[in-house]
């Protein structure tokens, strides 16, 4: 059974003649994008000059009657109907319910709808001396790893947060203020709840904002572009930065509420230097932006300053990294403990692994990991190896000195068996390290190397993307080889300093996946990387005459 909806051209938080509410694209309330006739009611949307209409070419003319003729044929033949059963996707929400009486209108007053702004919202005929509780719709979720190893995409579901509780005067009048959350872009209803029950309502459509910091400073000077109000949908949540019209990388806050921090450095010559913020929902710049069907939202400009000096910071160096989440430690004796410090590092790091409550034996103790390729063919496959024995002390405590071997980044397994039984596991999170670049110096065309350990192997952590003086050059992996990896390029550019740096990237998702944001610098790896989060990886190599 099939419920009939028409599409309805509302004036109110419109983009392109149509209020953006439900489907990827977001543009008719009620309407899926992939339904013909929708698409047919758009087109004759256009037909009676909406917003959205595009100028008419030479010599074509269109009468009102015969839109309004086409117009009527397009609602008798379908009024874009739906199933009533139809799932949300990660890029679409199930519509609220109606409330059992109308709903008055709440006017909403701002000067600009980014986070922090604040409003005024205000309702009459209310019942009066009644406590409203307004209420902000909106989304919770993001990234969605599977196993620990495979990249999802991500996911959404619906949910509201209160803006606080304000009286309603005895004239039925409320008149309260927020301001507006930290959050996703994109419209958000807010609501006047009495006794559960909403009472009035209306939408605020929150848009983005970007603060480049700072604006000068020698080549090496990290910058940071803050970014508020990007949005959940597809189509609102993915920006570019490009450098001198070049690309760096791109910007997502999908598991942070719209909200990041973008890392990059300044590069040379001295002089300005444009930076440009574009939207791509593939991770890569759309340069005719003013026509795309998401040509509202903003796309800054920034200038940058290099100014002459020396760049802070040496020539090689990683960021620190974040403590990763390890899977609780398991233990199949009652009250026995085991810890392992430190539980991260880089290969080579000398943990030790302690327990008490054993029962008096000699217990193996393993290595576990991971070993195959995705590309030959192959496929891959846990590996356990054996790394030494333990003594189980007469008070039932051990102790073992740990030298982490040379393996992929990410988490590995420490178990403990007393012969084929398993009796304890724990956890270490191998961190990628840099062990040398060579040489640091020489003409253009010098043969330059990058020699890396620990570089990961899930879907979302086996790969670093690297630019040139803020230029994508290209991506490495280290599944195939057990996280050591060796990159190989020429010297380029005139002479002085130039920067070579290592991105955290996503090596590849589901299937029919539509954003394909994989094998690019993601710059907010720090804030919204999934998974993992792994720090960038910076060099400097200085072009001599």
């Amino acid at each position: 059974m099939t419920s009939v909806v028409f599409c309805t051209f509302s004036s109110s938080q419109r983009r392109g003649g149509a209020k953006r509410r439900g489907g990827q694209f977001g543009e008719i309330e009620g309407c899926r994008s992939d339904h013909p006739v929708c698409a047919a009611a758009v087109a004759s949307h256009h037909l009676f000059g909406g917003a959205a209409t595009p100028p008419l070419r030479g010599g074509e003319c269109v009468s009102v009657i015969t839109r309004l003729a086409i117009f009527l044929v397009i609602l008798a033949a379908c009024s874009c109907s739906r199933p009533t059963s139809s799932a949300p996707s990660a890029d679409t929400l199930q519509a609220a319910a109606k409330a059992d009486v109308p709903l008055k209108r709440l006017d909403l007053t701002y000067e600009k709808p980014v986070v922090g702004a604040k409003v005024r919202a205000v309702a009459s005929d209310l019942p009066a001396g009644k406590t409203v509780d307004l209420k902000w719709s909106t989304v919770t979720g993001g990234w969605v790893i599977e196993d620990y190893y495979y990249f999802r995409g991500k996911k959404y579901s619906e949910t509201t947060s209160s803006l606080g509780k304000f009286p309603v005067d005895s004239k039925g009048r409320l008149d309260a203020r927020f301001a507006i959350p930290e959050d996703y872009g994109g419209v958000h209803d807010v609501i006047a709840m009495i006794d559960d029950k909403a009472v009035a309502q209306n939408g605020i459509e929150v848009t983005q904002s970007f603060e480049m910091t700072p604006l000068s400073g020698p080549i090496g000077t990290p910058i940071e572009l803050r970014v508020k109000g990007l949005g959940w949908r597809t189509m609102e949540n993915t920006w570019v930065v490009n450098w001198d019209n070049r690309a760096v990388g791109f910007i997502t806050a999908v598991g942070t509420k719209g909200s990041a921090v973008a890392r990059f450095r300044a590069v040379g010559p001295v002089g300005d230097h444009p930076v440009k913020i574009y939207t791509g929902w593939q991770g890569q710049s759309y340069l005719n932006f003013q026509q795309a069907p998401n040509a509202y939202l903003p796309r800054p400009d920034f200038t940058f300053q290099t100014t002459s000096g020396r760049s802070p910071g040496p020539a090689t160096y990683a960021e620190p990294y974040s403590t990763y989440a390890l899977p609780e430690t398991e233990i199949q004796i009652p009250n026995a403990k085991l810890s392992l410090q430190p539980s991260q590092g880089p290969v080579g790091t000398h943990a030790k692994l302690t327990g008490e409550g054993f029962p008096s034996s000699t217990l193996d103790v393993y290595w576990q990991s991971y070993v195959g390729s995705r590309v030959s063919g192959n496929g891959y496959a846990p590996q356990q190896t054996a790394i030494g024995k333990v003594e189980v002390a007469n008070d039932g405590r051990i102790e073992f000195p740990l030298i982490v071997p040379e393996d992929l980044g990410g988490q590995h397994a420490l178990e403990l068996r007393d012969g084929r039984k398993p009796v304890g596991r724990i956890y270490f999170a191998i961190e990628t390290s840099i062990v040398s670049m060579t040489p640091t110096s020489g003409p253009a065309g010098t043969p330059v190397t990058i020699h890396l350990k620990g570089v990961g192997w899930t879907e979302y952590d086996n790969i670093f993307a690297a630019t040139y003086d803020n230029a994508y050059m290209g991506y490495a992996c280290g599944f195939n080889t057990q996280g050591d990896v060796v990159i190989n390029f020429k010297a380029a550019g005139e002479p002085g300093e130039h920067l070579i740096d290592l991105f955290p990237g996503i090596y590849q998702g589901p299937p029919k996946e539509t954003q394909l944001l994989y094998r690019i610098p993601q710059l907010t790896y720090a804030d919204d990387h999934p998974g993992n989060k792994i720090p960038a990886l910076h060099f400097k190599f200085v072009v001599t005459h």
